[in-house]
């Protein structure tokens, strides 16, 4: 099926910066060893971010170590989620830059830069020429000098643009950042850190609080960790938000303005998006001990905008696929979101295709939204029966460059 938009990979330039910056800090150290080092340290981060819940600067942010581990490891992972995220900002969204004078971008806990770096990139392969500011608010300092110190190393990836960077305490905002105007505001993994301690009637004040400093043109980007309590987190919090303020909408994951369903029942599945990628080379060589996964990324995503989604009909068959797809003894399944909010389960006999079109519903990813042309008819389980003379057509499904 072919791809509605081609994203650039993760850039060579940037994973070599990464490699150097621990090799300069550890000369004395052979390259097996500091790979060692760089594993503990991402093993005790994994218990940090993942155990003991724990974003304190001195548990992270202060360390060389930590931030040189994560720029070699994880670094990339983010800045995918980043242009799958802000690629949907861009087309189905329908983000447009102002037609003058720069963008303004605002990532809020930044750290060393993944998410608002990324960014950059993707708009300048897109096309985009504005004059772009990057402003990246994290309460790391030295997080923010690595961030910094990258974007002047590879600014062949970025022309034309400045980065202007603030150390913060993120859970509250000085008034006069308030009074300030983004284009694209972006949280890279960075909402569920900033709002850890907080219930969900003050975490959905913080984010009302943050939309404060968005353009009425502007969109919020936010991306989380696929782990089913942080996602469900996501989609309550954004939801609340678009309930007390009535001229925001929910322009993302789903349609017409809707919240995900899956917060307001028992779903088998929970809401976010798996992104197959090419591992890095040094990402595989650390990985070779750890057997992580290094092929996917998978996060959960919310778009906020004062302007108002695209309207679709509602029904089954415009749908975003929010399951594996399955390929069992006599059928190709899988589930998806239809446009009125309802979960669906789309179903082949695979003896109706030919193998050209089982390998193409295969390469499926979560996330993609297509388009079913026919008549569809759900049965009370709300299952549907797909004819392989049914076009199904591509309206997301980006794609890496290969």
């Amino acid at each position: 099926m072919k791809p509605t938009i081609f994203l650039p990979t993760f850039p060579e330039a940037v994973e070599d910066w990464w490699w150097a910056q621990a090799k300069q800090k550890w000369t004395e150290v052979g390259e097996e060893k500091l790979l060692n080092l760089i594993r503990h340290e991402l093993v005790e981060q994994s218990d940090r971010f993942n155990k003991n819940r724990s974003f304190e600067s001195s548990s992270y942010g202060k360390r060389d170590l930590s931030i040189i581990s994560y720029g070699n490891f994880y670094f990339s992972r983010t800045w995918i989620a980043t242009l799958f995220a802000v690629a949907e900002t861009l087309s189905r969204s329908h983000w447009c830059a102002p037609k003058n004078g720069p963008i303004r971008i605002l990532d809020i806990g930044s750290g060393s830069g993944a998410s608002g770096l990324a960014c950059l990139s993707l708009l300048r392969d897109q096309g985009v020429s504005n004059p772009i500011e990057l402003h990246a608010w994290d309460y790391s300092s030295k997080s923010l000098n690595y961030l910094k110190d990258l974007h002047r190393s590879c600014s062949d990836l970025w022309p034309n643009s400045r980065v202007h960077s603030q150390r913060l305490d993120l859970r509250y905002f000085p008034e006069e950042k308030i009074k300030q105007k983004f284009d694209l505001i972006l949280f890279g993994f960075s909402f569920n850190e900033i709002t850890q301690d907080q219930e969900v009637g003050e975490s959905t004040r913080w984010l009302e609080q943050s939309v404060q400093l968005l353009k009425r043109s502007g969109r919020m980007v936010i991306t989380e960790p696929a782990e089913s309590e942080i996602c469900r987190n996501l989609h309550t919090t954004t939801f609340n938000v678009v309930t007390e303020n009535k001229e925001l909408s929910l322009l993302a994951p789903y349609f017409n303005g809707l919240p995900c369903p899956m917060t307001l029942h028992s779903s088998k599945y929970f809401s976010h998006e798996v992104r197959t990628y090419k591992a890095l080379a040094h990402v595989e060589k650390i990985n070779r001990l750890l057997h992580l996964e290094i092929r996917e990324v998978k996060f959960g995503l919310s778009i906020l905008g004062y302007e108002r989604p695209e309207a679709v009909d509602q029904g089954p068959n415009i749908l975003r696929l929010i399951s594996p797809v399955k390929k069992r003894k006599g059928t190709i399944s899988f589930m998806g979101m239809g446009s009125d909010g309802i979960e669906y389960l789309y179903e082949f006999q695979r003896r109706d295709l030919d193998k050209e079109m089982i390998n193409d519903y295969l390469a499926m990813e979560r996330g993609d939204i297509f388009r079913i042309i026919g008549s569809l008819s759900p049965n009370e389980n709300q299952r549907i029966r797909l004819l392989p003379t049914q076009e199904i057509q591509p309206i997301f499904v980006p794609r890496l460059t290969n």
